[in-house]
């Protein structure tokens, strides 16, 4: 097997890999609605937070300062030396909270090569981009001290399977954040992942109570979950058993 600092993207700090490989998920390309055209445009406005709070609520009728904020506070917040797992990172939005100088290792993971270019135009040098799927991460048990998980459950077919992951990889007395659409969520919504799932992208699949039961199946404790119009902002602690 090649050895752990010769396999590229995790040259720093190797140990956080698997000693077992995880095969990426081949998801058909047109599944990723973020990806191509739409990602562009999509990269453009969540990099932007007021004109974000536009399109949230003018597109999706939702709040999506309460996601920023989150994302502040977490990523803003995180002590030196810790260990961030950005999954999945898209175009690179949660690097704007990094603090200069902020001791951290951030691994910015993501399944699309298009989302990974942008978050490497945008790398602070904290940050490693991998390629990398959620639901089978190349990460050792218990490697890592903050999960983040923002706008991507809602992207694929079982977020329960991506939920699982993540409580394997954070150790305990991590911590986990994010944001999802969730089910049944407005009349709007519907209608637009209606739409997208006429040419093969997944719609949400999550509810409240699903997310609530995924984390605590996962390990997670002091779950907490603000969901407004369909959109959630979530978090937990990994539990000690």
């Amino acid at each position: 097997m090649q050895a752990a600092r010769d396999r590229p993207g995790l040259s720093r700090g190797a140990s956080l890999l698997g000693g077992r490989p995880r095969t990426l998920w081949r998801v058909p390309r047109v599944e990723n609605a973020c990806a191509g055209p739409f990602g562009a445009f999509y990269d453009f406005w969540i990099e932007r937070e007021r004109f974000a709070r536009v399109v949230g609520g003018t597109l999706w009728g939702i709040d999506v300062r309460p996601m920023y904020a989150d994302m502040q506070r977490v990523i803003g917040g995180a002590p030196d030396e810790s260990v961030l797992l950005d999954v999945p990172c898209g175009g690179g939005v949660g690097f704007r909270w990094l603090r200069a100088g902020q001791q951290v290792r951030y691994v910015a993971a993501d399944l699309d090569e298009d989302m990974l270019a942008r978050a490497r135009r945008r790398a602070r040098p904290q940050v490693e981009v991998v390629q990398a799927d959620m639901r089978a991460l190349p990460l050792e048990d218990g490697s890592v001290d903050v999960a983040l998980s923002y706008s991507g459950l809602h992207m694929i077919p079982d977020p329960s399977r991506a939920i699982a992951e993540l409580g394997r990889v954070v150790k305990v007395g991590g911590r986990l954040a994010g944001s999802s659409f969730v089910v049944p969520g407005t009349l709007r919504q519907r209608v637009i992942f209606g739409l997208g799932a006429r040419t093969g992208h997944a719609a949400p699949c999550v509810t409240e109570a699903d997310l609530h039961r995924w984390l605590r199946d996962a390990g997670f404790v002091d779950l907490r979950c603000d969901a407004q119009n369909g959109f959630a902002v979530f978090g937990a602690v990994k539990a000690e058993y």
